[in-house]
């Protein structure tokens, strides 16, 4: 939220919401991994499976967002280019 509230306040939103978007996707991954460690090293299965599932939609996000942020990126700067269009519109 902090984020969203600081780039509304700057002309690069755009690019500053795909990299914080993508960190939190890999922040999320290793949190994953580390409850699917501590699961099987306790013996908590159902935990684990469940985290498993949970971490294979984070994987599939994560590689969502790193296929389609050039994309993204790049229409941002060709936007940028126009100085009558902002990236806000």
């Amino acid at each position: 939220m902090g984020q969203a509230v600081g780039g509304m306040f700057s002309g690069d939103e755009i690019v500053k919401g795909c990299i914080a978007s993508y960190t939190f996707e890999q922040l999320e991954i290793s949190s994953y991994k580390v409850l699917i460690a501590t699961a099987e090293e306790a013996g908590d299965m159902e935990t684990k499976r469940v985290c498993e599932e949970i971490l294979e939609e984070e994987l599939a996000m994560a590689a969502w967002l790193d296929e389609h942020m050039p994309k993204t990126l790049r229409q941002y700067l060709q936007r940028d280019e126009d100085s009558s269009a902002t990236a806000k519109r």
